[in-house]
């Protein structure tokens, strides 16, 4: 048992952080469980150094997302719940860091021992800005579960809901992007407020960062915001105009432009590597996908131009080029993006078929690897199989 477990002694303050959970259900009654897993799971939370200490949550969801950041699974579609975790405490920058920690510990084990063909890879929990959550409940203004033995020193946790009652905002709760690029084109994503942790931020040895250190060091910082919906219609226009070229010729162009900002990175500090094109999802596995088609197939695609439509190579290099630019105000993150305006392009064309030439459908002889056309079909159309 950690010291004041329930946070009733001088100094606590009841606090409560609004927390994105991602994740593969099972379709039907059995995935609408899963807030009540949740929602039980952070009843005790466990400071691996402290000992453990009581929370509880509301749980509002599960909804259908397909901004899930994750690769299919069979028998199961992507979620999104929000997550009110509350607990009292010391409230420092360090406490709430552990904090969050400790709540995504308990999800995330939960869920896996819930829904065992569930891996690490298809459960992703992430701190939400607070306008974000406030907007998610506007929408839908009651949980579906809470807490069931939640203990009453922890009531009233529950965030305004964006209808003008209550009190204004304070600065520490003021809008903050989730996502941010810095300069040397590293993605940070929130996981407080105004406080920042990189992707692989265990394995680079990085701590989180508040937005003001990240400006001062590592900046100009540039929010990821969403493509603009004139962007996306080029692209969909493009991809449509290329038909069954458009897959190679989407590799070829973005190899392109890895290669140039690789060197580029070269010239100005000596590695030969960037990550222009990656920053605004890093951690997402579209962008693990993109990034080893682009320097696999791309690659090889870039000499076969029978395979390819030039337009299409200059309207995605332009655009997406736009997107990434270290003078832009903004960034966009790409993996996403393209994937949104390639679905739209695919209901025009009839599918996969209509997009990506023989090569790329499973079962030619001449194909490229299983593995690769898997890899490319499941990024641009969010599914598996060839068969759009």
């Amino acid at each position: 048992m950690a010291y004041d477990p329930l946070g009733l002694g001088d100094g606590t303050e009841l606090f409560t952080a609004p927390l994105m959970v991602v994740t593969m259900l099972p379709s039907g009654p059995d995935g609408l469980e899963a807030a009540q897993v949740i929602a039980d799971a952070v009843d005790y939370l466990a400071d691996p150094a402290a000992g453990w200490y009581r929370a509880c949550a509301e749980v509002y969801g599960p909804r259908p997302t397909r901004e899930s950041g994750m690769a299919p699974l069979a028998g199961h579609r992507p979620d999104m719940l929000l997550v009110q975790v509350s607990a009292r405490r010391r409230w420092t920058t360090e406490t709430l860091h552990g904090f969050l920690q400790d709540a995504a510990v308990a999800i995330l084990a939960a869920l896996v021992e819930r829904y065992p063909d569930i891996t690490e890879r298809h459960v992703a929990v992430q701190a939400l800005q607070v306008e974000s959550a406030q907007q998610i409940l506007s929408v839908d203004p009651e949980p579906t579960a809470r807490t069931d033995q939640g203990h009453p020193s922890l009531r009233n946790n529950h965030l305004h809901r964006g209808d003008g009652a209550g009190d204004a905002p304070t600065a520490d709760e003021a809008p903050y992007p989730f996502r941010v690029v810095d300069a040397h084109d590293r993605g940070w994503f929130a996981v407080g407020p105004a406080l920042y942790l990189c992707a692989g931020a265990e394995q680079r040895c990085v701590e989180p960062t508040s937005l003001e250190k990240l400006e001062a060091e590592r900046g100009p910082v540039r929010p990821v915001v969403p493509a603009s919906d004139r962007d996306l219609d080029r692209l969909r226009a493009a991809f449509t105009d290329a038909g069954p070229k458009a897959v190679a010729s989407l590799l070829v162009a973005l190899y392109v432009l890895a290669r140039k900002h690789a060197e580029a990175e070269y010239e100005r500090s000596g590695h030969k590597r960037s990550g222009q094109l990656y920053a605004g999802g890093e951690d997402h596995w579209e962008t693990v996908a993109m990034r080893s088609l682009v320097w696999g197939l791309g690659v090889d695609l870039a000499d076969k131009p029978r395979r390819l439509d030039e337009a299409m190579i200059d309207t995605v290099r332009a655009v997406v080029d736009g997107w990434v630019a270290p003078s832009s105000d903004v960034y966009v993150e790409v993996a996403n993006n393209i994937t949104e305006a390639f679905q739209a392009a695919a209901k025009d064309a009839g599918g996969w078929q209509g997009l990506a030439d023989k090569h790329f459908q499973l079962g030619d002889r001449f194909a490229h690897s299983e593995n690769s056309v898997e890899a490319a079909h499941a990024w641009l159309m969010g599914q598996h199989g060839a068969d759009g």
